[in-house]
């Protein structure tokens, strides 16, 4: 899915910009001014039955993202500028309180694509009827992250709660490519993020021999009462143990990827050997 396509398609959330500095604060409204006004807000308190999709806050605000939580319809993604980026923090974007505006509306962008891009493939879940059917069993290979959210939304389909299976495995499918084949860990994500780079160099790296044959492999099987789906990549594998915790901190692309799938989508949700093989089961309720 592209961007554009993302925003075609999506839900109109609000993003609520709660920054104490005023420069920061202005240059952040700027950004969203042609694209986004109505949409923004800078209350103190948000009103009873307000949405919000994308939060960006301080420290003198961190507390926000829990109350944005709980106005968030969908999804919601949240942005911390912090003086202490290393901190044991809870939200997606963590940034330098020095960093540069120009920085910050990279960001603001992948945060905005990312949140559009999981309400859309929610919308066309809701939309579409399965091509697949009761499907009982089924082994796909992809390769690149359109192919990801396609098959995502296809598999999906076929499970109860479709447009909750569909998050959680859009992320796994989007980790083992991202993360696993392509070798592109969580710090240098946000440093492709900030530099405006990120897409260029997934398809760098879908194109460079050291990544270009690796597939991520996924298999589809039904029980009567549960579905099981395995994702496996090509990559070298990452400490899973940490993600797999109510505790363990959200402070990377990957962890919360694995927090949301976990959370939302799937009854249980395992990694096996080194990590770059994951089993995520659906408990089918009896008719």
């Amino acid at each position: 899915m592209t961007s554009d396509a993302a925003h075609a398609g999506a839900v109109e959330d609000g993003i609520w910009v709660r920054l104490a500095d005023p420069q920061m604060a202005a240059a952040v409204l700027v950004s969203f001014a042609e694209r986004f006004r109505d949409s923004v807000t800078t209350v103190d308190v948000l009103p009873e039955g307000a949405t919000i999709g994308l939060v960006i806050v301080d420290d003198a605000h961190h507390a926000d993202i829990e109350t944005a939580s709980a106005h968030a319809a969908g999804v919601l993604q949240s942005i911390l500028i912090t003086a202490d980026p290393s901190a044991d923090v809870r939200a997606d974007f963590v940034l330098a309180a020095d960093v540069g505006i120009e920085s910050v509306k990279s960001v603001l962008r992948a945060a905005k694509d990312f949140h559009d891009q999981v309400m859309t493939l929610k919308a066309d879940v809701a939309r579409r009827k399965s091509a697949i059917g009761t499907i009982i069993t089924g082994q796909f290979v992809l390769r690149t992250l359109d192919e990801a959210r396609n098959l995502a939304t296809m598999l999906a389909l076929a499970c109860p709660n479709a447009d909750l299976v569909a998050i959680g495995l859009q992320e796994l499918l989007i980790n083992a490519v991202e993360h696993g084949n392509l070798e592109i860990d969580a710090a240098t994500k946000q440093e492709l993020l900030m530099s405006g780079r990120w897409r260029e160099e997934i398809e760098k790296r879908l194109n460079d021999p050291a990544f270009a044959d690796r597939v991520v492999n996924v298999t589809f099987q039904r029980s009567e009462r549960i579905i099981s789906l395995t994702v496996q990549d090509e990559g070298a594998g990452f400490d899973h143990a940490r993600y797999l915790t109510s505790s363990a901190p959200g402070d990377g692309y990957r962890g919360r990827g694995i927090a949301m799938a976990r959370d939302l989508s799937f009854s249980s949700l395992t990694y096996h050997g080194a990590g770059n093989l994951v089993e995520a089961t659906i408990l089918i309720e009896p008719a």
